[in-house]
């Protein structure tokens, strides 16, 4: 959890400060890498809410919505039906 509250702090930090109404002036191509290279490598999540946020402040609000809950209920599934396919891997016979 901590791992993810900093990195949305540093990537909403970042993309603010370096934006084009931002203090700090970096090129696009360094912001990509440092918002999805380094930023995205700590944690996905922080690239997840800078989406969303970037989204609702666009003024979509089911877009929003619909990803912070499609996010959440499709990573899950996939988690969970990653865990029952390893489950029976790790049941099967054999070498």
């Amino acid at each position: 959890m901590i791992v993810n509250i900093t990195g949305c702090f540093v990537i909403g930090l970042f993309a603010t400060a370096t934006g084009p109404d931002g203090r700090w002036m970096a090129p696009a191509p360094f912001r990509q890498f440092f918002m999805l290279g380094v930023c995205g490598g700590y944690t996905t999540f922080s690239s997840f809410s800078l989406q969303t946020l970037n989204l609702a402040e666009d003024g979509e609000w089911f877009r929003a919505g619909a990803n912070a809950v499609l996010s959440l209920v499709l990573c899950l599934a996939g988690v969970w039906l990653g865990h029952v396919l390893a489950m029976e891997l790790n049941s099967a016979k054999g070498p």
